[in-house]
């Protein structure tokens, strides 16, 4: 008898300890998970950490580009970037990643064709440029996304280069003549969107598109990269010609040289790093 009556105190104590355990579960879980998704004060600044094998990598996020600000921070906030590749690197230029096809990891496979499934509204700035550390949209080309929409999940660190005087006039001749055919491609599409013209008045709708060209660019001007942001490209360096074309919706504060490491690796002909280069996780925090 004293057997089991220690035996029933012995079970009472453990089921009180069990449903103790259970409810505090309860109370600091939701306290946890409202820690975790915590609201953001969008006056602030919001920052995200990318981390990788090769270190952290830290931007700040434009508040001027609030489409791709909260993109980018509710991808990082559910784990969408989580075991997902950095699938295409150039030294000297960028560091891409994003695809969610990546997270495969299939060995001789060229990633980059997945934006998640949506696209997002251009926000192109004046006032952002690609510089080293730009935090970038990845974008399918003029041609058939002439409204500029960047690709929803991917996204790119500028490495970039230093420029001399003469290769920043180079990089204004692609720029206006990036614009001249950006034109085009934008007043055709809105000139095909007008009419049910047939094959045959094709011609027609281009001559009228380059009009509409020559017409909007005698009156913009030749774009010209201003004195301070050459003297940007000439000392910290970045990618030029990429300025007007695409969403700079951010920048590198922290690891500028896990950038660099990553874009020394060794690459395949399609850009692929040779090993695997993987977001291990993000975090987005205010400070």
């Amino acid at each position: 008898r004293s057997s089991r009556r220690a035996g029933a105190k012995y079970t009472l104590i453990l089921n009180t300890i069990l449903m103790r355990t259970i409810w505090l579960s309860l109370l600091i879980g939701p306290l946890f998970a409202a820690c975790a998704d915590k609201p953001l004060d969008m006056s602030k600044p919001v920052y995200v950490t990318v981390s990788t094998a090769m270190g952290d990598v830290t931007v700040e996020l434009y508040g001027d580009t609030p489409l791709h600000r909260d993109n980018f921070i509710r991808l990082c906030r559910s784990g969408a970037y989580d075991g997902v590749l950095f699938h295409r690197v150039i030294e000297g230029f960028v560091v891409q990643g994003g695809d969610p096809d990546s997270r495969k990891r299939e060995p001789g496979v060229l990633y980059g064709g997945n934006d998640g499934g949506y696209t997002v509204p251009a926000e192109i700035r004046s006032g952002h440029f690609n510089k080293r550390g730009a935090l970038i949209d990845a974008k399918a080309g003029d041609e058939t996304n002439p409204e500029r929409a960047s690709a929803g999940t991917q996204f790119c660190f500028v490495q970039g280069r230093r420029m001399t005087d003469e290769e920043l006039d180079e990089a204004e001749k692609q720029i206006n003549e990036i614009r001249r055919n950006w034109l085009f491609h934008l007043f055709k599409k809105r000139l095909s969107g007008r009419s049910t013209t047939v094959a045959a008045e094709e011609g027609e709708l281009e001559s009228r598109a380059w009009r509409m060209v020559e017409d909007t660019l005698s009156l913009l001007g030749r774009y010209r990269i201003p004195e301070e942001r050459r003297e940007v490209y000439r000392t910290i360096g970045g990618a030029p010609h990429l300025d007007g074309s695409l969403t700079v919706f951010g920048e590198v504060v922290d690891g500028f040289d896990v950038i660099d490491r990553m874009a020394r690796v060794e690459t395949d002909p399609s850009d692929r790093p040779v090993h695997d280069l993987v977001i291990r996780s993000t975090k987005v925090f205010q400070k």
